[in-house]
């Protein structure tokens, strides 16, 4: 995600979908053999739309052009595109932030995923297409203890309903992961 905010601290863009980088896994051969799931799971990733050249360009011409940029919207225009947050997002939201700070401040590991859990699953359960949510969330039950390394994959665990690719795949495939820029 991403959001443009000018130097007298007014948002001209809200907060959208964003890459200035084409991902090298779009273009990577899938291999054969793989096991069905990892399979599948490269497929979709294949699919998610990718506009990362077409945005680099938008904030070269900012850079460039200012408050003149095409890219540049009216406050009406940011406000419109942004994303209405009514009860059940802002409670996911406020729940999403306890379970971290919960997970911050515990006096281990394993006690602030505990204390977590139940507050992100709550963010979950108010705002089931909120991907940040349930990444975060899934990230830390998938990782293992003492990986340099989050697990990308984010497969199915006990902790949590959803997954990432069996969310993915409900959510309409890779093509529908997430929204490209209204450029």
């Amino acid at each position: 995600m991403a959001v443009w905010i000018d130097e007298q601290g007014t948002i001209v863009r809200p907060a959208e979908s964003a890459g200035i980088e084409r991902s090298p896994l779009r273009d990577m051969e899938v291999p054969d053999g793989l096991p069905e799931r990892i399979d599948r799971m490269f497929r979709e990733v294949k699919k998610i739309p990718d506009d990362a050249e077409n945005y680099r360009a938008a904030i070269v011409d900012w850079v460039e052009h200012g408050a003149a940029s095409s890219f540049v919207l009216s406050p009406d225009e940011v406000v419109s595109r942004s994303l209405p947050r009514g009860d059940d997002e802002a409670r996911a939201a406020a729940c999403f932030e306890l379970g971290e700070y919960l997970r911050r401040t515990a006096a281990t590991p394993v006690l602030g995923q505990a204390a977590a859990v139940p507050w992100w699953r709550e963010a979950h359960r108010l705002y089931p297409s909120n991907w940040t949510y349930k990444r975060q969330a899934w990230t830390l039950v998938t990782t293992p203890e003492g990986a340099t390394e989050n697990d990308l994959m984010q497969g199915p665990n006990d902790v949590y309903e959803g997954n990432w690719l069996d969310d993915v795949i409900a959510g309409g495939g890779g093509e529908a992961y997430t929204v490209v820029a209204r450029l």
